[in-house]
């Protein structure tokens, strides 16, 4: 079930990353350090870096992938390509087993499988405020991560469960923000 919801996550992040206009490169983003360009470029990165891991590059090949430039002349060309080849390679034999050597610790592959769906879910959601488009994510997205979360402040209890998981990530939704 989680490398479907891989799929779906990934499948999020490349439609908003096609409604991306050429002047929309520059925009702000969610996370105060990055424009649209550069968070394209984080998640293609991360997932070059999780087909590293896999494959059994140690903490310092995978680390100094981030400062390469991972997008070129075609920026949804190399996110689609990099998401195909990571998701060959959580689908190999013996993947979901390995041990790997993630920069935050010691991880099998199984247990990257959901830092990966969050990482572009979330991200998809960042690309979405960005550009002005649907922020929505798939129900199914978000329950699954959710299940990953700390407990509901009171307060959020009556939320959306897209806006539990916002607040949880330091985000908030147009709802939120009027309240």
């Amino acid at each position: 079930m989680s490398l479907a919801l891989l799929h779906v996550a990934l499948d999020e992040f490349a439609r908003r990353l096609r409604l991306v206009g050429p002047n929309d490169w520059g925009r702000r983003t969610p996370c105060s350090e990055w424009n649209v360009r550069a968070l394209v470029n984080h998640v293609v990165g991360a997932n070059v870096r999780y087909r590293l891991l896999l494959r059994g590059a140690s903490v310092e090949q995978v680390e100094a992938t981030r400062s390469v430039d991972h997008l070129g002349d075609d920026a949804l060309a190399s996110f689609l390509a990099s998401a195909d080849q990571m998701v060959a390679c959580f689908r190999e034999d013996g993947a979901l087993d390995r041990v790997v050597h993630h920069v935050s610790g010691d991880r099998t592959g199984s247990a990257l499988v959901p830092m990966r769906i969050l990482d572009a879910a979330i991200h998809a959601w960042d690309l979405a405020r960005a550009i002005g488009a649907d922020e929505t994510l798939p129900d199914e997205v978000v329950a699954y991560l959710l299940a990953f979360a700390t407990p509901y402040d009171d307060a959020l209890r009556t939320a959306s469960p897209q806006d539990r998981l916002l607040h949880r990530l330091g985000r908030h939704s147009k709802t939120e923000e009027i309240r």
